[in-house]
């Protein structure tokens, strides 16, 4: 991507953490798609990628073990 393009993005979101923002450009397919990631980053941390809907998301569980089978009885 253009690096003009990044640094007016970066100036524009300046509130979002910087490595969550090389994160989002590393996931990201094109600079439209970047900027819809950005522009609904949640104002709620903790945050986690959901791969499926593209997006940062707000979550209560930071391990996501309810994403995996651990074998684990949960009380």
């Amino acid at each position: 991507m253009d690096k003009e393009f990044l640094d007016k993005l970066r100036e524009r979101y300046s509130d979002i953490h910087p490595l969550i923002f090389h994160r989002s450009v590393e996931k990201t397919n094109s600079p439209s798609e970047l900027f819809d990631i950005l522009d609904s980053f949640p104002h709620d941390y903790a945050v986690v990628w959901n791969e499926t809907d593209r997006r940062w998301v707000t979550t209560k569980d930071l391990v996501q073990i309810e994403k995996f089978d651990l074998g684990m009885e949960r009380k």
